[in-house]
């Protein structure tokens, strides 16, 4: 922080028959100590990584405001994103819950509204100057326009490969989703069409390819009667894939495409199966092959 100082006195010109002020009544004037800093939002983006490229000026597009995209928007906001002509698309059509809440970014006075259009309300809060847009529809209704950058954070096998098939061919993509209760995360970026793709990734892995740990992955459900069947993981999970996948996506603002498949294991009883690599394109996949 810069400090500086003001000075204010009243001095008046000299005139014939008036006494001049004495030099020592400037030492009685006030004095109005003043600090200066920036809040631009190029300077805060840019501090944390002198080194980098932040994410200002790219379009991007996250589906899913869930357990993961609702940490990892704000990461996003806070690299850059939305700011120096960019934007950053919120889309979602699914409304927060209170069974959604022990594990979500959103707390109780977002309750019933929808996830998209109450994070882009609390990110314009914390970042006004961001160009964030909320789309509270179904991803499949909507087209998405021209994109740097799409981001699926939904975790639902079948919409990811959807995606692909609609979108690879024009957009790069990463995929951000946790394994099995907790037991790891991972992440996969196509940027280019040698690489395997989201649809490539589950077609291996039901043949025993770039699996994510040596044996079989558990399966967990918790929640009975009317709350349905879910999944059980602590919210320090959903931070760490939001945090995997804010890695990813400064690394691909900067041109680091590889590893593009990256897994960090989150439950120690279990070995990790795949080292971060990059894995091929499937021959059979569709939709690269689309």
């Amino acid at each position: 922080m810069t400090y500086g100082f003001v000075v204010i006195f009243d001095r008046k010109p000299s005139q014939k028959g008036m006494r001049r002020q004495p030099r020592t009544s400037i030492y009685a004037q006030s004095v109005i100590p003043m600090s200066v800093v920036r809040i631009d939002d190029r300077y805060m983006a840019q501090r944390n990584v002198p080194d980098m490229l932040t994410l200002a000026s790219k379009r991007l597009v996250i589906v899913g405001c869930g357990t993961i995209g609702g940490y990892l928007v704000e990461m996003l906001v806070k690299a850059g994103a939305g700011t120096a002509g960019g934007q950053l698309t919120l889309v979602d059509f699914d409304s927060l819950y209170p069974q959604n809440i022990g594990r979500h970014r959103l707390g109780f006075p977002n309750l019933f509204s929808n996830k998209a259009t109450s994070m882009a309300e609390e990110l314009q809060r914390l970042a006004p100057g961001a160009n964030i847009c909320a789309r509270p529809v179904d991803v499949k209704t909507v087209d998405l326009g021209n994109v740097d950058l799409l981001i699926d954070t939904t975790g639902e096998e079948s919409l990811g490969h959807w995606l692909c098939r609609r979108y690879l061919p024009t957009t790069p993509m990463l995929s951000v989703w946790v394994e099995g209760p907790g037991v790891a995360i991972r992440a996969l970026l196509r940027t280019k069409g040698t690489g395997a793709c989201y649809r490539c990734l589950c077609d291996a892995s039901h043949k025993g390819q770039f699996t994510t740990i040596v044996g079989t992955m558990p399966m967990l459900l918790a929640g009975q009667g009317c709350e349905g069947l879910y999944v059980p993981f602590p919210a320090s999970v959903s931070v760490q894939a939001a945090s995997l996948g804010g890695e990813m996506v400064l690394a691909w603002a900067n041109n680091r495409f590889s590893p593009s498949l990256r897994t960090k294991l989150i439950d120690t009883n279990y070995q990790l199966a795949t080292p971060d690599c990059d894995p091929p394109r499937m021959d059979e996949c569709v939709a690269c092959t689309s």
